[in-house]
């Protein structure tokens, strides 16, 4: 059964190509390498290496060029784009990253799509994936993420000096327009829209709420000037398009369920897999989580 969702890949790139790799890139290259040093030998007995050569030459080219897939929650954007870098320069592996909301990717993944690690924001999709026949072969808890309420540099509103005074807004409507991710399938949705249920102030007209399909196109809605206020993860405002040109108050963690952010080994990975998995959970791993202002798990 097919699968599908919207999402974007980033491909973090490879090293530069050696004289080495160009010989494994191009095993006929190689062949006639071996011809030029076998000038005077027996012809019959050059061809005979040459094919045993190369199918193991292919074979070694094939695993070269596989990469790892990985789906990461869209909250994760910058931070697992950092970390995956990381990655690849301290084990020379490259990673592609697909970005989207948790609850499509767990769906996608019990319909078969290939990913070796899943980065979910929220248990319940883990649950989702292995009460619906998808096998999985280790699970960890990695970080704890947070909500903030954000009033743009673009916002109509008279600036708000605290969290009250933007609450206050909310209630009495006195804004164009609020955006979220889509609490019907996003995590930070849901959270936002438990958030503000215990403030006593959801949405009362719905017209006025802009969904996005996950945490980042909420971002993005609040970075288009046509919203007043966004509720959006925490770590968005270490990014250089919101430091210093907005106003963001942490809403308390005691108004929504905390926003576990869990690392998913699926069944049919390789040793690469393994070892990203491991590394999410690194010392490195664990600085850029920080610098994100994520809580990391015990």
């Amino acid at each position: 059964m097919p699968y599908s969702g919207r999402s974007f890949i980033i491909s973090v790139p490879t090293a530069p190509v050696s004289p080495v790799n160009k010989i494994i890139s191009n095993p006929l290259y190689l062949i006639f390498v071996i011809f030029d040093v076998q000038l005077y030998s027996d012809i019959v007995r050059r061809m005979r290496i040459t094919i045993c050569l190369l199918p193991l030459l292919l074979s070694f080219q094939e695993a070269r060029t596989e990469s790892l897939n990985v789906a990461v929650a869209s909250n994760l954007t910058h931070t697992v784009t950092e970390i995956s870098e990381a990655f690849y320069r301290d084990e020379g592996n490259r990673v592609n990253l697909t970005f989207g909301s948790s609850g499509n990717f767990a769906r996608q993944i019990v319909q078969g799509a290939p990913y070796q690690v899943f980065i979910s924001a929220g248990e319940h999709y883990v649950d989702f994936i292995r009460a619906n026949g998808g096998r999985i072969i280790a699970s960890r808890v990695l970080v704890f993420g947070r909500l903030n309420l954000y009033v743009p540099e673009t916002s109509t509103l008279e600036k708000p000096a605290s969290l009250a005074d933007a609450l206050k807004i909310l209630q009495y409507g006195e804004y164009r327009r609020m955006s979220i991710a889509n609490p019907e399938h996003a995590p930070y949705g849901q959270a936002a829209r438990e958030a503000l249920t215990n403030a006593g102030i959801w949405v009362v007209n719905h017209k006025k709420l802009l969904l996005g399909e996950n945490a980042a196109q909420a971002m993005q809605f609040c970075l288009s000037g046509s919203v007043d206020l966004c509720i959006i993860p925490n770590s968005f405002l270490a990014l250089e398009q919101f430091v210093g040109k907005g106003h963001g108050f942490p809403l308390p963690q005691n108004w929504y369920p905390p926003i576990t952010q869990y690392a998913v080994l699926l069944d049919g990975n390789d040793e690469q897999g393994a070892r990203y998995f491991d590394y999410l959970s690194s010392a490195s791993s664990a600085d850029i989580f920080r610098k994100y202002g994520y809580a990391l798990a015990e």
